[in-house]
């Protein structure tokens, strides 16, 4: 081929389209249940979401598993599987939250 002859160009690979179509079909599948999508961050394979909404869709269990719990000094972040997909939300700590974890 001549330096000058168009070439196709393919950036994505089968398995990066596969991941990319899930990622997209999860959160089109969220958007549609009327969950908010705060951060989308397909490199990471991760949507962040408001608390509201995660703790929405464990209560009808709507995700795949369990949820984790990850502490910090001013709040909780969430993380849970939906489709594949990883759905991260924070709830910060409030002072009632430590009184009921505080041993008397």
């Amino acid at each position: 081929m001549a330096a000058t002859e168009p070439r196709p160009l393919k950036v994505l690979t089968t398995a990066l389209a596969t991941s990319l179509r899930d990622f997209n079909a999860a959160a089109r599948h969220l958007q549609g249940m009327g969950v908010r999508l705060l951060q989308i961050l397909p490199t990471e394979n991760r949507l962040e979401i408001g608390p509201e909404d995660g703790e929405r869709l464990l209560e009808k269990r709507l995700t795949d598993g369990g949820y984790q719990a990850h502490r910090s000094a001013g709040s909780t972040r969430y993380t849970v599987l939906f489709e594949g997909v990883t759905l991260e939300w924070r709830r910060p700590i409030s002072y009632l939250d430590l009184q009921k974890k505080t041993f008397h």
